[in-house]
């Protein structure tokens, strides 16, 4: 019978590289807010990736009285282009999160504040400093999210901040089931657990652990093979395997796991829709979503907030109730009319006080654009709108490609795989190795 640290110990030398990429690059993708992400770049990388970089674009406006003026931001900043987008200038590299056209000026919501943008000048308005995650402006009322927990309401002439308040939904309102695929996403992205960034928080330690334990194990392994510095290595050894480890088991058991099923995410799609899990069955976040604000709307009289759940609406701030089932991932106002992007559900629009299905759009459409008299929709896949044409990616896009598989190749999935079992073995013959030893210690 092979023993269990032969076991451990090969495994480890055989996936210790591929999982120290894949905490590598989960840990930084775990943040994305950090700005360095973006302004850090690359040449030399393999032409599919460029495209990858489209997806960082998360607004786009197109003039009407001037259909060859277009403008679009994106975590990378924002662009603008004045022949129809066959060539476009960096207006700035602040991350833009939200374009909302409101009398001839473009309101941002960035990752420094409130900004405005009209005839090639950018303004710095209001919120300094904070990381503004969706906007809505309405008349003389501006209300924007900060990092998807709080709403802040100012006067748009003035700028004066008239309320500042954490959205509050009552448990009553928040017994929705949902499906494995939102389930595993969330467990995945460090949001599935609890409130605030408790989750995100455990899953750091769970990649932090993990790259320390893929170092350390690969410098005990090579220290011990060249017959150099024993006192060291048990001292190494020791530090490798510790409570501290242990407790690393549970986010990377979680990590492992979904990370299999979203490597297979379309082949298992209708499989992970279909099955329902029962919120009495849900982790404590699902009971609150006090950080689970993506998207924000307000048309003068009611308040509009969107989360994993749906559409929530309020006329004071303080009593909400469901008004729309299904993540509403982004909402913008056009003309009148609210538009709903779904993640994971169907898109909406909502006009004449009811809310109907947008049929043939895309999947979590990122903004609403009138071309030719008509709405297009703008997505990171599938449009034919004009956009930037980058001749470089970003450390972000790296990272996702590297953590994805993509950057090497598209069946490079099964390799992730392969990684992500032999993790799972690693915990087992790891915990077994930690008793065994944790026994003999208090056997001397």
């Amino acid at each position: 019978m092979v023993k269990s640290h032969k076991v451990h110990k090969l495994s480890g030398i055989t996936a210790g590289v591929l999982l120290l990429l894949l905490s590598i690059s989960g840990f930084f993708l775990d943040h994305k807010t950090w700005n360095f992400l973006y302004t850090t770049t690359f040449k030399q990388v393999p032409s599919h990736t460029l495209q990858a970089e489209k997806r960082l674009l998360t607004s786009y406006y197109r003039d009407k009285s001037h259909p060859n003026h277009i403008i679009t931001g994106g975590y990378r900043g924002l662009f603008e282009s004045f022949d129809g987008g066959r060539n476009f200038s960096t207006v700035t590299t602040l991350q833009v999160l939200s374009i909302v056209p409101w009398q001839n000026r473009l309101y941002l919501a960035t990752s420094d504040g409130l900004y405005s943008y009209s005839n090639r000048q950018l303004y710095q308005l209001a919120l300094s400093g904070e990381y503004l995650t969706a906007l809505s402006v309405s008349n003389d009322t501006i209300v924007a999210v900060i990092e998807k927990h709080t709403l802040v309401v100012l006067e748009r002439k003035d700028l004066k901040v008239l309320k500042r308040t954490r959205v509050k939904i009552p448990k009553t309102l928040l017994q929705e089931d949902i499906s494995l695929s939102r389930f595993v996403r969330d467990l995945h992205y460090g949001r599935g657990l609890f409130d605030g960034d408790i989750s995100l928080f455990i899953n750091d330690y769970g990649a932090l652990l993990l790259i320390y334990l893929g170092l350390s194990g690969y410098l005990i392994w090579f220290l011990i093979r060249q017959k150099r510095y024993p006192k060291f290595v048990r001292k190494l050894i020791k530090t490798h395997a510790n409570a501290f480890a242990v407790a690393a088991v549970v986010p990377l058991f979680i990590l492992a796991v979904t990370g299999l099923f979203l490597d297979h995410a379309s082949a298992l799609s209708r499989f992970m829709k279909s099955v329902s899990i029962s919120h009495t069955l849900l982790p404590p976040v699902y009971s609150t979503l006090q950080n689970d604000i993506w998207s924000v709307d307000y048309d003068g009289k009611v308040y509009r907030i969107g989360n994993r759940y749906g559409v929530y609406k309020s006329d004071d701030l303080k009593k909400w109730s469901l008004e729309s089932r299904g993540f509403a991932y982004k909402m913008m106002r056009r003309d009148g009319i609210l538009y709903v992007s779904g993640m994971g559900s169907a898109n909406r629009v909502f006009r004449e006080k009811n809310f109907t299905v947008l049929p043939k759009t895309p999947h979590m459409f990122r903004d609403v654009v009138w071309q030719d008299g008509n709405v297009r929709y703008f997505s990171s896949a599938g449009h034919d709108l004009p956009i930037p044409r980058f001749d470089t990616i970003t450390l972000y896009t790296l990272l996702l490609s590297i953590h994805d598989g993509s950057f090497f190749a598209p069946w490079w999935v099964w390799i992730n795989d392969f990684g992500a079992l032999l993790l799972l073995l690693l915990m087992v013959t790891g915990i077994i190795r930690w008793r065994k030893r944790s026994a003999s210690i208090k056997g001397i």
